[in-house]
């Protein structure tokens, strides 16, 4: 199945001067990250969640593989869709007051929302990232979706 996911992630402790790619060296405060990304290509939803469940590449292909090494995966939510609603999730769990941007560009190359990384000093409760969700499958119209939850 394709369609969108969110990856929830806890980092420990500060991690400073990160390469990540071509975005350079970041520094990311201990916390929480959400990262929204598509799967519409080979192997979907399934194939992308599995590339995530597993933190070391020897060779990173996206922005969130420099990252996922140092981070835990707590949750996944793969979301079975013909809408490609990513951009749109990531900017309404922007507006959330605990949830900000921490990383201009990150995971963003081809989308018209600044980043699709995200941090909250503390775990995101579950109804806001939901609403965030619903609020942009009501916006573009679409109904029909599955929801896949897991914790690692």
């Amino acid at each position: 199945m394709k369609g969108i996911y969110l990856l929830i992630m806890r980092l420990d402790a500060d991690l400073t001067d990160l390469a990540i790619g071509r975005l350079g060296r970041c520094d990311f405060a201990a916390g929480y990250y959400l990262y929204v990304g598509s799967a519409f290509g080979k192997g979907g939803i399934a194939a992308r969640l599995a590339h995530h469940e597993h933190p070391a590449k020897a060779r990173p292909h996206w922005h969130i593989d420099y990252l996922r090494p140092h981070v835990t995966l707590i949750e996944s939510w793969g979301i079975a869709t013909t809408a490609h609603l990513e951009s749109c999730w990531a900017c309404r769990l922007a507006t959330t007051p605990e949830i900000r941007v921490p990383v201009p560009g990150f995971g963003a190359s081809d989308s018209d929302f600044t980043s699709h990384l995200l941090y909250s000093g503390a775990r995101p409760a579950r109804h806001l990232v939901v609403e965030a969700l619903m609020d942009c499958f009501l916006h573009q119209q679409t109904a029909e979706f599955t929801l896949e939850l897991r914790s690692y």
